[in-house]
């Protein structure tokens, strides 16, 4: 253990909420020697998508980095270094028996003219990113599987998809084996410590104890206003909730091998999963409950769905909450005080975003303790 690694290892950190953002920072803090609590009272839950006990549980784990319109700004440059970062996180990850693989590619179907422009333009200023426009025979192979005569695509090489119960369960075997320490609790509130010289923070259990912490980070979603308002820090977050559902097609007439990872058509995502099934979603609803109507509108693709989705047969659907900050963009990721950072309100792009904002956590930290 080198000098730096053993004073961190001094320095103690506890992390609330265990969805992919709260992980992927344990999974950061720990390896820069930092003693780390991961809270959370489904800490320890069962990882699927039949019950999700997050937003990321009930995702599709879609990565669209490269694809996105804008070439500069805040947005922009946080995909661009996650998307970078993926590549070097998924290396490293691997080689802890992991098998997690980034599928690739993506494509998106333009809907309209106007549409189909603005892809052109983010071809000529993402050429360097390997996205490119859809030749003319491609274009005819998908007007045939969805019955409609299409004007033009995307496709992006190094966008895709990370499949998110594979990815939560791989990092938590790794928080085990580096010794992260889970905590199966609820946290009531949390308040700066007045009792303690050299701990900033104190953190307030359900279960009665008091945890005395050099920083806490942020990363409870939609619990993040109840721990943060009370400080004096107005965060103002919304639900916007996703329906995804699992269709069995009446026979195998589509050839998947002819597919992309993930294909984005009217703000849809389409993923082949088995032989005669198909992943869909996710809808975006400003409800904690699940609408009949936007479930509805989904699956009739906007009232264009062709014949084979029409004839398919639900088998599973499910629905996760993710949480969007009202009056700032996404994702809030800042320090509020000495000690208190936030990592939250990543609304759809937890996974996407992961790498960046566990790293710039760590470089807070890093900084202040120089």
């Amino acid at each position: 253990m080198n000098s730096k690694t053993a004073k961190n290892n001094e320095i103690e950190i506890s992390i609330i909420g265990s969805g992919i953002a709260g992980i992927t920072t344990a999974f950061q803090l720990r390896k820069k020697g930092y003693k780390v609590n991961l809270i959370d009272p489904k800490v320890n839950s069962e990882i699927n998508n039949i019950n999700p006990q997050n937003g990321t549980q009930a995702s599709l784990g879609v990565l669209m980095g490269n694809i996105y319109k804008r070439s500069k700004g805040r947005a922009f440059l946080l995909r661009n270094k996650s998307m970078k970062l993926w590549k070097e996180w998924l290396i490293e990850i691997n080689q802890s028996n992991s098998c997690i693989k980034l599928e690739t590619p993506l494509i998106k179907l333009a809907n309209s003219e106007k549409e189909y422009q603005s892809m052109i333009d983010i071809s000529k200023s993402k050429k360097e990113y390997n996205v490119e426009i859809l030749d003319k025979k491609t274009i005819e192979f998908w007007s045939s599987v969805f019955e409609k005569k299409l004007i033009g695509g995307l496709i992006s090489h190094e966008d895709g998809r990370l499949n998110p119960i594979t990815l939560l369960n791989s990092f938590m075997q790794i928080l085990d084996r580096v010794k992260v320490n889970k905590i199966e609790d609820n946290v009531i509130r949390i308040s700066k410590n007045v009792s303690s010289y050299n701990k900033k923070w104190s953190i307030y259990l359900e279960s009665n104890q008091c945890i005395n912490q050099d920083y806490i980070v942020i990363c409870s979603a939609l619990n993040t206003e109840k721990l943060l308002n009370p400080l004096g820090h107005e965060i103002l977050l919304e639900p916007i909730l996703g329906q995804v559902i699992e269709l069995e097609l009446e026979h195998q007439i589509l050839n998947w091998k002819k597919w992309p990872a993930i294909l984005n058509y009217q703000s849809i995502n389409f993923i082949p999963h088995n032989p005669k099934t198909i992943y869909i979603g996710a809808t975006i609803e400003n409800n904690t409950e699940p609408s009949l109507l936007h479930k509805e509108e989904m699956l009739s693709i906007n009232k264009t769905a062709p014949e084979w989705i029409k004839k398919a047969k639900i088998i599973q659907e499910w629905s996760g909450i993710r949480a969007r900050p009202k009056n700032e963009p996404a994702p809030l990721l800042k320090e509020l005080e000495p000690g208190l950072l936030i990592n939250s309100g990543h609304y759809r792009n937890g996974i996407l975003l992961a790498p960046y904002c566990a790293e710039w956590i760590g470089l807070q930290i890093e900084n202040q303790e120089k």
